[in-house]
């Protein structure tokens, strides 16, 4: 019951905290990739019928199979391709319920400031903190990663962004969440004072 209540108290603050339109905001590409993430895979998590319901409002059908599979990493699940403003994207839902956007380009600093502009929306007591995160970090590339549990509860939400500067990147950005043991919510070490 605690989960249920972490994750609808989650959702509903994200929710609130809302996407910033393009028309509104300097970084129009990040804010379209922020809506599309809080349209897609906020609203529908823990209810995947609802990203497919987004996408049919659209007009928009799954992608291939084939073609799915590359944002899908080998799980079975559905994604679909999607234009907002200048920007392509894709949406990617698997059967085991992570949720994922991507974006063909990006600028990093603007993409990580508007998903830490959507989690400052989670209300106390739930806690957000910055954690270790497996992705890659390398050569322009860089993934962050944030965990959202309430204190003592046995799983969390996990938020993950991967951003590259690397022009000849066919994706430059990747934001995906995804119910995780809290166990699994390894806090980033404190650099430690000299």
């Amino acid at each position: 019951m605690r989960n249920l209540l972490c994750s609808a108290a989650v959702l509903a603050a994200l929710a609130v905290a809302g996407p910033i339109r393009a028309a509104d905001a300097p970084g129009g590409a990040a804010a379209d990739f922020g809506g599309l993430f809080t349209n897609t895979c906020l609203a529908a998590f823990g209810d995947a019928r609802k990203v497919e319901q987004f996408m049919e409002a659209k007009g928009l059908a799954p992608l291939p199979d084939d073609t799915a599979q590359g944002f899908l990493m080998g799980k079975p699940g559905k994604a679909w391709a999607i234009t907002l403003g200048a920007g392509n994207y894709a949406v990617a839902q698997t059967g085991d319920g992570v949720c994922a956007v991507f974006a063909r380009q990006a600028q990093p600093d603007a993409f990580v400031a508007e998903f830490q502009r959507l989690l400052k929306g989670v209300p106390a007591p739930l806690q957000v903190n910055e954690v270790e995160a497996s992705g890659p970090n390398r050569d322009g590339t860089h993934t962050r990663a944030w965990g959202v549990n309430a204190p003592d509860a046995p799983s969390g939400i996990l938020f993950t962004l991967t951003t590259s500067t690397d022009p000849g990147m066919p994706l430059q950005a990747m934001a995906s969440m995804a119910r995780v043991a809290t166990t699994d919510l390894i806090p980033l070490a404190t650099p430690k004072k000299r």
